[in-house]
């Protein structure tokens, strides 16, 4: 295949996604060969070589989406209620979400739990190239307690239940284990928070995917649960939507991810898609949490990505929140990309645009640093070098 040379007025570079200007990014066989100032790739450019000049346009590594579930969509009103649906009906929503997820620019996404193994099946047929979306990193069944919450998970009683579906994931080939806590609605200050699956049996799942040096993933809002899975090890903390000043403070001195969908609790275009009184509870207790969350992202010290959990094609929200919470622009984009790929073990293949790395790049009309509500509206999206959106 010959080179592709993706040229851009500005690019985010690297690591740290330094601004440079006018620049080209070389891309052989799906991987970023080089990355040049323009002047200098056209003293290099040879016939035949594939030129894609985005002109005025700011490219950007291609987004994760971190917390993603396949079956469900919340953009649908009542698709809470939808995980009794066959296996049929599941994989027509998935297939629906993870197109528009592509679109939207987001070429990697953590899918946290579905039914019949959809997602393992699904991340092999985009692989194939059979199914358009993002690369996939998935979790098989959810583990919830019998009498807990988890619309996507699947009940279990005892550690040899959550041992045997951890191994039974594992079996399948998947990429990380997730576990169900807590509630999903969030409480006003002081109430108490129930958890509904034992340290034994949290420390059972971790120990199971530390083994095979996979990362544990747990749902959980707050309270004592949250505790017991900073006692046992637990990889990668979702939401913490009722996390308190004290957690902060152990969070920060832990070696934990936190994964922030902030839209579930912030975003009223949310509430019609949920039960009346999911949305009344959501209002009532909106602003207690809002500044648990806020805590986070203005640590400083806690590694954290983002995800929508389900909100397929409305990722630039989350980024949008983080900065509104007083996050800065740069750590809200590296939540989705550079820090998404470290949290995801994948930043030797992808996050960064860097020599040697897979050439998933988007494009925007302005400079997310300056202005994360650019991610809105994405005119271009390749991945692996192919080009699947060019406006």
């Amino acid at each position: 295949m010959a080179y592709q040379a993706l040229l851009a007025k500005q690019g985010l570079i690297g690591d740290e996604l330094q601004t440079k200007e006018h620049i080209c990014i070389l891309i052989k066989d799906g991987i970023i060969e080089d990355i040049l100032d323009q002047k200098e790739y056209q003293q290099l450019k040879q016939p035949g070589w594939e030129e894609i000049d985005l002109g005025d346009l700011t490219i950007m590594p291609g987004m994760f989406e971190c917390h993603d579930h396949l079956a469900l969509d919340a953009r649908i009103p009542g698709h809470l209620g939808m995980m009794d649906k066959s296996e049929c009906e599941h994989t027509l929503l998935a297939l629906n979400g993870l197109k528009d997820d592509l679109m939207s620019g987001v070429t990697t996404a953590r899918s946290l739990g579905d039914r019949y193994y959809i997602d393992v099946t699904l991340r092999e047929k985009i692989k194939e190239g059979s199914v358009i979306g993002p690369d996939l990193l998935v979790s098989g069944i959810g583990m919830k307690g019998r009498h807990g919450h988890g619309f996507v998970g699947v009940p279990h009683s005892g550690v040899e239940e959550f041992r045997r579906t951890s191994r039974e994931n594992m079996f399948r080939g998947v990429d990380v284990l997730k576990i169900f806590i807590t509630p999903g609605g969030i409480v006003g200050k002081g109430e108490f928070i129930p958890y509904y699956i034992s340290y034994d049996e949290i420390k059972t799942v971790v120990d199971e995917a530390h083994q095979l040096n996979l990362k544990t993933v747990a749902h959980c809002i707050g309270g004592h649960g949250l505790d017991l899975c900073l006692d046992a090890g637990v990889d990668v903390l979702e939401h913490l939507y009722n996390i308190t000043p004290e957690q902060v403070k152990r969070v920060e001195e832990s070696d934990v991810w936190v994964d922030l969908t902030s839209g579930i609790v912030l975003d009223p275009e949310r509430e019609p898609m949920v039960p009346p009184s999911h949305a009344a509870n959501t209002r009532k207790n909106r602003e207690y949490s809002r500044t648990c969350l806020e805590q986070i992202v203005r640590s400083g010290k806690i590694r954290y990505t983002l995800g929508t959990d389900a909100y397929h094609s409305m990722l630039y929200k989350e980024l949008e929140f983080t900065v509104d919470m007083g996050g800065t622009s740069i750590d809200a984009v590296k939540g989705v990309t550079v820090n998404a790929a470290r949290m995801c073990g994948v930043e030797k293949t992808k996050g960064s645009l860097k020599k040697g790395l897979l050439a998933d790049i988007i494009a925007v009309n302005e400079n997310p640093l300056d202005n994360v509500s650019t991610l809105k509206d994405v005119p271009f999206v390749m991945k692996h070098g192919m080009i699947y959106k060019n406006k």
